[in-house]
């Protein structure tokens, strides 16, 4: 009978060690997992960060768009339109609309309403001015 012993956790019989060839696989495959555990944590740690800088990029982005005005929301506005595959001059409109304070598009919307009421009587307005110059024409015409 032949005693186990342990060695680093390999098991040996009658305290010899394991032929050079045997060490030698287990040292590969021992570096093998440790190779792939370093790769493993090395793209972790690498998405993880260049998933931080993506987010923190979209904030700024945000940020400008919030408080940029409305050039920059225009901008922003049709970009992302565009990219969505939208019409670009449309989402540039929605953008500086969407970039303008609530005082500023309760102005909007009632200069927007005005503006379609007061049309027929524009239109009447300037019906009326070009009868008057037509009349005012024949009127030098016939004199």
């Amino acid at each position: 009978m032949s005693v186990l012993e342990v060695d680093d956790g390999r098991a040996a019989l009658n305290g010899s060690r394991p032929n050079p060839r045997q060490a030698r696989e287990e040292a590969v495959d021992e570096l093998k997992s440790s190779l792939k555990e370093l790769l493993r944590t090395l793209l972790r740690t690498t998405v993880g960060v260049a998933l931080e800088k993506v987010e923190g990029l979209a904030g700024s982005f945000d940020t400008m768009a919030a408080s940029g005005g409305l050039a920059v929301g225009g901008l922003l506005g049709g970009v992302r339109a565009g990219l969505a595959g939208g019409n670009p001059v449309w989402g540039a409109l929605k953008g500086a609309v969407g970039a303008l304070s609530p005082a500023m598009r309760i102005g909007l919307v009632v200069a927007l309403v005005l503006a379609l009421v007061l049309l027929p009587v524009t239109v009447v307005l300037l019906l009326i001015a070009l009868i008057v110059l037509i009349i005012v024409a024949a009127a030098k015409a016939a004199s």
